[in-house]
C-alpha cells in the first residue's frame, strides 16, 4: 500500500500489491485498495482509475507470463507510447507537432517485471538492428551515429523501436522522428547527422518538437539533448525549420558563416556552395542573425537575411516568401530568373547534369511554376515552346542548344 495520497500514476504501476489485486480481479486485499481510494482527492481517484485500466488493457493481452520476449514487450510498450500520445497541431503551423510528454512509460518496467527480462539488456545496438550499415555515398539517405557508422534509409523503410536511452525511434523512407518519454535517461547529447543526396528530401522531427524539412543535396547535425541551455544544429544546404517555443532553451543553427538564434518560429535558411552565401528567410516569428564578428541583426517576418562568404555585412531585404519556400510543397517559383541560377536547383531536384551548347542560354529568362511530380520533361519543353531551346538527354546528362528555327 502507498503512504501518501500524493502519488504518481507509476508509483502504482510498479506496486506489487496494486498489481496483485488487479491480477486477482480484484480480490485480493480488496478492502485495503477500496479504503485508500476513498481517502483520494478528485484528481488522486482519476489516476487511480487510470492506473487500474492501463493495468487491464495489459492483462487482456492473454499471453502467458514466463514467454514474455524481450521483443514482444518492446513492440507492446512503443503501441502504448502511440496511442497515449497527443498530436497537437501548431497553430499558424502548417506541421503536426508533438509537444506533450508521454504518459503511462512506466508500463514499460511492469511488462519487463512480468516477462523476467532486465530493461538494460535491450536496444544496445539499436540502430545496427533495425537498419542496415552502409559506407558514405551520395545517392541514398543516410544517418551517421555518434560512433561514425553510417545507416541507409532506404525507399522501404519503415522501422521503430525504443532505445536504451528512453528514446523513441520512427524511421520511414521520409521522416525520422524521436519521441521523448518518462523514462528517458540524463545522459549527454547524442549527435546524429542526416544525409539527403539530389533528387530527394527528408524530413527530421526533433525531441523537443521542431519540424526540419531537407531540401536535396543537404547535410544537418543534430542531437536528442534535453538539458543543454541551447538547441544547436548545423546545416549545409537547405532546410524549413518550424521550431518548437521554449524560451529557457533557444534554438541556435549555424549555417556557414551565419548563425541564427531563435525561440520558437519558421523560417528557411539556404547556404548550398555555388551561391556563394548563407541566407535565412522569416516566415513568422522573430530571428537574431549574427556574422563571426557577433555583429547581429533582428530579422522581421518577411524579410530575408544574406551574409555572403567571408563578407561581414548582413544584407537584409523585403522578399516574397513563398518563392523561397515554396520547394517545401513540392514547387519551384520562378520569376523571370536566368537559366545559369535556375539550373542548380533542377539539378538538385532531379539529380541530374546539364550542358550549356553556347553561354548565351545561361542569360535566358525564365518565368514559371514547376511541380516536383510533373518530370523533368515538363520543364523542358517548357522551355523549348517557349524560348526555342531545344534538349537532348543521355542517361544522368541533359544538353541544352538554342533551336535554330526559333
Amino acid at each position: 500500500m502507498l503512504n501518501n495520497q500524493n502519488f504518481k500514476i507509476d508509483e502504482l504501476l510498479n506496486n506489487d500489491d496494486f498489481i496483485l489485486w488487479i491480477k486477482s480481479n480484484e480480490k485480493i486485499s480488496n478492502h485495503n485498495w477500496q479504503e485508500y481510494k476513498k481517502q483520494l482527492n478528485t484528481e488522486g481517484k482519476a489516476n487511480f482509475e487510470k492506473a487500474i485500466s492501463i493495468l487491464k488493457k495489459v492483462f487482456a493481452l492473454h499471453i502467458d507470463n514466463t514467454n514474455l520476449s524481450a521483443e514482444f514487450i518492446q513492440e507492446q510498450y512503443i503501441r502504448l507510447l502511440e496511442k497515449s500520445k497527443k498530436e497537437k497541431i501548431a497553430k499558424k503551423s502548417k506541421y503536426v507537432v508533438f509537444r506533450n510528454v508521454l504518459k503511462y512509460a512506466a508500463i514499460f518496467i511492469l511488462l519487463f517485471t512480468l516477462g523476467n527480462v532486465v530493461v538494460n539488456k535491450l536496444s544496445k545496438k539499436s540502430f545496427d538492428k533495425h537498419l542496415a550499415t552502409s559506407d558514405y555515398n551520395s545517392s541514398e539517405i543516410l544517418i551517421k551515429t555518434a560512433n561514425n557508422k553510417f545507416f541507409e534509409i532506404k525507399d522501404d523503410t519503415n522501422s521503430k523501436w525504443l532505445m536504451e536511452n528512453g528514446i523513441l525511434v520512427n524511421v520511414k523512407s521520409d521522416k525520422i522522428s524521436f519521441v521523448s518519454t518518462d523514462n528517458i535517461s540524463k545522459a549527454s547529447a547524442v549527435d546524429y547527422t542526416i544525409y539527403v543526396p539530389k533528387g530527394k528530401n527528408y524530413h527530421v522531427s526533433m525531441i523537443d518538437g521542431t519540424e526540419v524539412e531537407l531540401n536535396s543535396d543537404s547535410e544537418f547535425t543534430f542531437n536528442n539533448s534535453t538539458l543543454s541551455k541551447e538547441r544547436k544544429v548545423n546545416l549545409n544546404g537547405e532546410a524549413f525549420f518550424s521550431v518548437a517555443h521554449n524560451k529557457e532553451r533557444p534554438f541556435l543553427v549555424k549555417s556557414s558563416d551565419l548563425e541564427i538564434k531563435v525561440l520558437g518560429t519558421e523560417f528557411n535558411v539556404s547556404n548550398y556552395k555555388e551561391n556563394n552565401f548563407t541566407s535565412t528567410t522569416l516566415v513568422e516569428g522573430s530571428i537574431q542573425v549574427s556574422n563571426p564578428q557577433g555583429e547581429s541583426r533582428i530579422i522581421e517576418p518577411g524579410n530575408q537575411a544574406k551574409l555572403y562568404h567571408n563578407q561581414n555585412n548582413i544584407i537584409v531585404e523585403n522578399i516574397d516568401v513563398q518563392n523561397v519556400v515554396a520547394w517545401t510543397s513540392g514547387v519551384f517559383i520562378f520569376r523571370n530568373e536566368k537559366l545559369e541560377k535556375l539550373i542548380p536547383r533542377l539539378n538538385r531536384w532531379f539529380n541530374i547534369e546539364f550542358e550549356f551548347e553556347g553561354e548565351e542560354l545561361l542569360d535566358f529568362k525564365f518565368t514559371g511554376t514547376l511541380k516536383k511530380e510533373n518530370d523533368l520533361n515538363h520543364f523542358l519543353q517548357m522551355l523549348k515552346y517557349t524560348k526555342g531551346i531545344s534538349y537532348s538527354i543521355e542517361g544522368k546528362k541533359v544538353k541544352l542548344t538554342k533551336d535554330l528555327e526559333k
